[in-house]
Parts: C-alpha cells; structure tokens; sequence
C-alpha cells in the first residue's frame, strides 16, 4: 500500500519533539506527539538560547516571539570568583552584526508555551513510552498498554530515552561526580545586571545565569561530590549554597540570597558517549537522546533545535527514511559531537579544584586574544544546520 502522507509519531514533547513537530506540521505532514506528563505545568529552569537557536526559530517564523517573551542579552561576562573579569562577550559585535541575532534567556516553560501556541497537532500527554518492539515498521508500547505502528517514529525522549535502547543497546549516560542546583527566583537587581548574562569559574564549582525578564532570574551553579542526603533538608541546602557564594561577585549573592527551597532543582552532571549511529529502520533519535551533554557549552537545547530542523528537512525531500535519516546523521551528527566534547572539555576546566589549576585557567583565558573568542563564536553561529529554504511539499510516498 501507498500513503502518500507517512504516518508519525514523536516520542517526547519537550522543546526538541515540540519544535520537530512545528517544522513538520509547517511542510504540511501531520505528526502525533506523546508525552509522558499528564500536562503541561509551568515548572522548569530557564534556557539560554544563543544565536544558532534563534536562526531556527527565525527559520519556522517565531524568533521575535521567542525575544519577546524573554530578555536578549547586551553581553556575556565569564568571570573569577574573586571578580575578576576573565572574558567579555559583546553579543552586538560577532553575533548581532553578522548574523540579526544574539543570545536571549527565557524560561523553558515560556518557550515551551509558545511552541504549543503555534501547533495544531494532536498531542498525546500521560504517554510514557516503555519499549520500542520493532524498527521496520516501527511499533512502541506504552506504559497504559497502548502499542502504535506508525510509519516513522522519532525519538525525542531525552538523555534517558527508551527509543535510543533499540538503536543502541546498552548505552547509558555518563555520570559526573558532579551535581548542578537550576533555580528561577524572582529578584530585584541593579539595572547593570538586567540584561548581563554571567558565568563564574570557582573552586570546583562553575556558576552564573541571566535575567529572563524583568524581575526573574535563571540561576545555576555546580558542585562536586553527590547530590545532598535526603536526610539534608532544603533549608539546610539553601543555608550551604548561601554560604558557598556569599564572597562571588555580584549578581551571585543577591541572586542566591533570594532562593526559596523549593525553587532548586538538584540533578547530577551526566552526557552520553558519542553513538555510531542515531537511526535503525524507521527509527530515528534526535536531541538530548542522540547527544546529550553537559551544560558547560550551553548547547543541548540548541543542538536539539537543529536537529528538529535538519531532520523534519531530509524526511521531506528524500525518499523514504533510510535516505533521508542517513542525511541527516552526515548533516547533524559531526557538529553535536563535536560540541558535545567541547562541552565535556568546558567542564573539566569549569570543575578545577586544584588551586595551581585554577590559576593556570584564569590566566589561560584572560591572556587569550579576544579575536580567538570571536572567530569561534562566528563559527559557532556561522555552521548553524540550516537547510535551503522551500516551500512546503506533498510529503515523499513510502511503501509499506
């Protein structure tokens, strides 16, 4: 039988399934999406969207949107904990000037909003996918017993993905003996720090945020060794992290200083090893499935956008999905891997603990010439994956 509209289905409906399912539904296929929440609830910590993020978004039409619901920023600053500025980011010198776009903070659930504003596609919410059974064709079964077949099925159920179990087998996110506290606290700042993103490089820990509006502030920081005790109560956690930065430059005290318990999220630090291969049959993984990393480079959920895009691309101009998932792996898989070990790398030096070591760092990246900084920043934005723009088609016929 041929369909001239394959069947698919997206398992995961966070910011990479969302946006996936956005650029299809543009090019006029009509995907399913199945979360596993039983809803959409306005929780989370923010994101920094840097300018190969926005390029997609500019691409599927909602990147004002996206600068209007959060806080573009003027610069970047990456500092010492003694306050020392190691390095300045003028966002309107590589970024704006050469590309329209610079880097903006938003909250994950603002983003999220919108990209559920913008479709009309069934979501499916309370789907907690447990297996895929089958690649060719795909069948998946879900934990309130439902089994689907659709024509394709994509992956965009995070590091912890269970479709990336039927594409490689076996593989499991690496741990860091590392955790990461995220927090969004409402705070009133200085008007300089309104529209400054801010990374601190301390002793084994890596801190900072950004505003992502007017009087909220994303917050981050990590720290070696496990995630607290459960006996550690969170009014002791915030009691530890208060004290830990009450000496680091500002914003950092004031922003921690206005925490509540309940406002951190305590995660450890984990990425995946680089796979062979992110597609088997008809089953494809994109995101944080394919390549999750760690957050030094500040690049999962760019990556994950790019990858919505080039993916929703090569489906739509190839025949049939094996073509087309090869496209994307050629398109897609060099540049996440090779920011996710740029990312792993960051890390490592962000999480020094060694006193030597963190001079040799600071001093490293104050004497570095800032026109290094700035051509790979322009890189960065410059091999953003964007595809030739077309109009939207009859989507490829496969043969079932």
């Amino acid at each position: 039988m041929v369909r001239a509209k394959p069947e698919v289905a997206i398992v995961g409906g966070g910011i990479c399934g969302l946006t996936t399912a956005l650029a299809f539904e543009q090019r006029g296929w009509t995907p399913t999406v199945y979360e596993a929440a039983s809803e959409y609830r306005p929780i989370g910590a923010g994101l920094l969207l840097q300018t190969n993020a926005l390029l997609v978004f500019d691409r599927l039409g909602i990147a004002d949107r996206i600068r209007t619901a959060g806080v573009p920023l003027s610069d970047s600053l990456i500092r010492s904990s003694s306050g020392r500025v190691l390095n300045r980011f003028d966002l309107n010198q590589v970024e704006r000037s050469q590309f329209g776009y610079g880097f903006v903070a938003i909250h994950r659930a603002e983003l999220q909003r919108i990209l559920l504003e913008e479709l009309d596609i069934e979501i499916r919410t309370g789907m907690a996918c447990e297996t895929v059974c089958n690649t060719d064709p795909p069948m998946a079964r879900f934990a309130d017993g439902t089994h689907i077949q659709p024509d394709i099925l994509i992956g965009a159920d995070g590091i912890d993905s269970s479709v990336r179990d039927v594409i490689a087998a076996g593989i499991e996110p690496q741990a860091l003996e590392s955790i990461v506290y995220r927090a969004v606290t409402t705070v009133d700042l200085p008007e300089a720090y309104r529209s400054q993103g801010v990374e601190i490089w301390g002793n084994g820990t890596y801190t900072g945020g950004a505003p992502i509006d007017a009087d909220r502030f994303y917050w981050f920081a990590t720290a070696p060794g496990p995630a607290p005790a459960d006996s550690t109560g969170p009014v002791d956690t915030i009691a530890a992290l208060r004290n830990r930065y009450a000496d680091y430059p500002e914003p950092i005290p004031t922003v921690v200083g206005s925490l509540d318990a309940d406002e951190v999220f305590v995660t450890g630090l984990r990425d995946i090893p680089s796979l062979e291969t992110w597609s088997c049959g008809s089953v494809v993984i994109a995101g944080d499935a394919a390549h999750g990393m760690l957050p030094f480079a500040g690049q999962g959920a760019a990556q994950a956008i790019e990858d919505a895009l080039a993916l929703v691309h090569a489906l739509d101009m190839q025949d049939g999905p094996t073509t087309a998932f090869e496209e994307f792996e050629t398109k897609r898989k060099p540049r996440a891997d090779r920011i996710r070990s740029e990312s792993h790398r960051l890390g490592m030096l962000g999480l020094v603990q060694s006193s030597v070591g963190i001079r040799a760092r600071n001093l490293a990246v104050k004497l570095l010439p800032g026109t290094i900084f700035r051509w790979f920043r322009r890189r960065r934005a410059a091999q953003t994956s964007l595809p030739e723009p077309t109009t939207p088609t009859e989507p490829a016929d496969i043969s079932t």
